[in-house]
């Protein structure tokens, strides 16, 4: 899959910046303006629902939290429960360092969240990131047939990004995704176990046309290959013993809406070739019955085995392969998307804790440093299983590296290259450790680094001629 390019950043935009304090005003008005963009300033909460109630054209929102009379978690919620205002982007801006406080600004809708005092240039990196999506929001506007698309698109890319993540990895996925979702086209989902294949396939179910039919899941690999073709396609009394009524299959349980055919791999030869009939014509008969049923049906399959290779050594009907291949995605493993760690291990987090019924803000340092340096065999899957064992552990408020899996606690817990657990992501203390350990895993891609990092590109440089880091030989420093 080829490297999609960005969305332009929005020239010209309109920022609203929501700030009380007069110099921290004219500084991130002053900021904007540098970059070509035109800031309007609001020194309380009224002055700004009063502004948006006049004007809904911005396209973004600086939004300090403490402020005079209402306040920015008011002006927030407003902002993200207005039809009109809902997809301008939003940039939280508080004196409030703490994982609650940040947890609570993305649970109401904020995009980003940046802590006083402001780095500068991370400020306008995050703008810059802002102005992305509203440039991507407004084109889709303009190439899509009407605004209410426009919108279920968008929507699409920001659940997609809360059970997937959002590492550029995910977001190819995404694309592909935005362009097939509302088509009935067949998609093969390809993929190591536990990657997310399943929740793929709900999110192409959840926003396709079909999403107010049905979804019927099937584990082929659970099924015994005298029963499998009478669980897809059903029976009709007497068809065999046991058979003591007449049985509806699950493609006409899914009439009108999505089937997904989980480790399509395991099939039978003989359920295949049905399955081919019904691929290209939408019909079957009932096992042991004569009538010919028709299904409106779309077909999603997922598998951990490579299918082309299959078809190579015979195992898989090459023409069904061909049916099934029409769109082809490959989930990519954890351990490739590193940077998606820390957003799901909160997410999943924040479910576990809501269910055991416990105040659990977020990781420890060192906690989430041991997540992001596992290997990750069994990738999502693992990861969730994890947290909510540590969840099931803790005791206080945040994760500590006492309360996981014995595994992944003991200091020599190892990566998928066997090497000594080592600091990748944020930056925290040991920078120059992490730096390498980063620009090594990511083949000196500096760009991918710089994601990885969170910093800017021009940050990274500085830091790695500051510690004297040079890329080894066949590395790929010059993709910057």
């Amino acid at each position: 899959m080829s490297d999609a390019p960005l969305p332009r950043v929005k020239p010209h935009a309109r920022v609203l910046v929501v700030e009380d304090d007069a110099d921290s005003s004219l500084l991130f008005a002053a900021l904007m303006e540098s970059e070509g963009h035109e800031a309007v300033k609001a020194d309380s909460g009224e002055e700004a629902l009063e502004l948006l109630a006049q004007d809904s054209d911005f396209d973004l929102v600086l939004l300090d939290l403490v402020l005079p009379g209402v306040g920015g978690w008011e002006v927030l919620e407003r902002i993200k429960t207005d039809g009109k205002l809902r997809y301008v982007p939003v940039v939280v801006l508080s004196a409030l360092d703490d994982k609650a406080t940040t947890i609570k600004a993305l649970e109401l809708g904020a995009e980003d969240f940046l802590s006083k005092p402001v780095d500068v240039e991370r400020m306008l990196s995050r703008v810059r990131v802002m102005l992305r999506i509203r440039s991507l929001y407004e084109d889709l506007i303009h190439e899509r047939s009407g605004r209410q698309h426009a919108q279920r698109s968008l929507e699409m890319r920001r659940y997609f990004g809360q059970v997937m993540g959002g590492s550029s990895q995910v977001q190819q996925l995404a694309d592909v995704l935005e362009n097939v979702v509302d088509t009935d086209a067949t998609v093969l989902l390809e993929g190591e176990s536990g990657t997310g294949k399943g929740l793929l396939a709900e999110s192409v179910h959840r926003f396709s046309r079909r999403s107010q039919g049905p979804m019927v899941v099937v584990n082929c690999s659970a099924y015994p290959e005298t029963l499998l073709s009478s669980e897809l396609f059903g029976h009709e009394k007497g068809a065999f013993t046991g058979a003591i009524r007449r049985k509806p299959g699950r493609f006409e349980l899914a009439h009108g809406g999505t089937i997904f055919l989980d480790e399509i791999a395991e099939i039978s030869p003989l359920t295949q070739l049905t399955l081919l009939r019904v691929i290209q014509d939408h019909q079957f008969e009932r096992v042991g019955g004569e009538k010919t049923l028709t299904v409106d049906v779309r077909v999603l399959a997922a598998t951990n085995k490579p299918l082309a290779g299959m078809v190579e050594k015979g195992l898989f009907r090459e023409d069904l392969f061909y049916r099934l291949n029409v769109v082809r995605l490959e989930v990519p493993s954890l351990r490739t998307r590193p940077e998606d760690i820390p957003f799901l291990a909160n997410s999943f987090l924040n479910s576990q804790a809501e269910k055991l019924g416990k105040a659990i803000y977020g990781f420890e340092r060192e906690a989430l440093t041991r997540l992001m340096s596992y290997g990750w065999p069994g990738n999502v899957r693992e990861l969730k299983n994890v947290v909510e064992h540590a969840a099931l552990m803790c005791r206080e408020d945040v994760i500590c590296l006492a309360n996981l899996p014995a595994r992944l606690a003991d200091d020599q817990a190892t990566g998928a290259t066997g090497l000594a657990a080592a600091p990748v992501g944020r930056l925290w203390d040991n920078e120059r450790e992490i730096i390498a350990h980063t620009l090594e895993r990511v083949n000196w891609n500096k760009y991918r680094a710089a994601q990885v990092l969170g910093i800017a590109r021009s940050t990274l440089y500085g830091k790695i001629k500051k510690h004297g880091l040079t890329p080894p030989a066949g590395s790929e420093a010059s993709q910057d």
